[in-house]
């Protein structure tokens, strides 16, 4: 690494461990020149990032947090995902030096953001992946075959892609106002409430018990639903189980402005 921070003006790498990323800004800050674009696509935690981006501040070098999703194959094509954190005319001036590894770059906002989105990205992704293998199981016992269920699972999730890119339009609020309270009837647009979508994981947890088939993730959301409608959300949309949340933990959850100046999610 002493060589490259010595010759090259943008730095790209992608390392296993915290202290790997850490040892590697070290020979930079020490050996690099001020003005250097660094990008690191390392999976770390959101504030490793931000005390990486601290240090390579102090030394005039300017550290970018870049995680990839894309896989192996990407990888080999050149056509990775970055999401990138810090300063947008920076990853501007380097879109050709990344477009080596990857199709699209998004600009998700501060140093430490885009590890925060790619934590959740996996998180969002291993969960899921745990609660189709629980699908898995109890069609298996059912007597479904699991590539009939594989097959209409991934025909299904793309209409509701489809439905949710209509939804959010590009703007959160779009989300949002799809499942408020119609003033003028005096209704939820959205028809499909909580008590519905409950009875339908009540519905297969009858199953899952009759043929023995433990779903630990499955009964944790058909509790949660339930203490949803417990607690008066029942004839409200499903989604509402966003604001259940927020409410159960008082926090607020919405699209600001001053959030949406950061980045918006761009690609660039």
């Amino acid at each position: 690494m002493v060589g490259i921070a010595r010759r090259a003006s943008t730095i790209v790498f992608s390392l296993p461990h915290p202290d790997a990323s850490r040892a590697a800004l070290d020979a930079i800050v020490e050996h690099g020149d001020a003005g250097t674009d660094v990008f690191d696509t390392s999976t770390l935690s959101a504030l490793t990032a931000r005390e990486l981006a601290e240090q390579a501040d102090s030394a005039g070098i300017n550290y970018h947090d870049s995680p990839i999703t894309g896989g192996e194959v990407g990888a080999q094509t050149g056509e990775l995902t970055i999401m990138i954190g810090g300063d947008a005319d920076r990853i501007s001036d380097n879109r050709e030096v990344l477009s080596a590894i990857a199709t699209d770059v998004y600009h998700i906002g501060e140093v430490g953001d885009a590890q925060f989105v790619k934590l959740i990205h996996n998180h969002v992704g291993q969960t899921t992946l745990v609660i189709f293998i629980e699908g898995l199981l109890l069609a298996d016992e059912f007597g479904v075959d699991p590539s009939t269920l594989y097959r209409t699972l991934r025909h299904y999730t793309q209409i509701y892609d489809d439905k949710l890119d209509s939804f959010f339009s590009n703007e959160f609020e779009e989300f949002e106002r799809h499942f408020a309270i119609d003033e003028d009837a005096g209704v939820y647009r959205n028809k499909f409430h909580l008590d519905v979508a409950h009875k339908d994981l009540v519905e297969l947890k009858s199953l899952a018990d009759k043929y023995e088939t433990y779903l630990p993730l499955g009964n944790f959301v058909e509790q949660f639903h339930r203490e949803g409608i417990n607690a008066g959300y029942g004839d409200r949309p499903h989604p509402d189980l966003l604001q259940f949340y927020a409410d159960m933990f008082d926090a607020e959850i919405e699209s600001t402005e001053e959030g949406r100046s950061k980045s918006e999610g761009r690609i660039i």
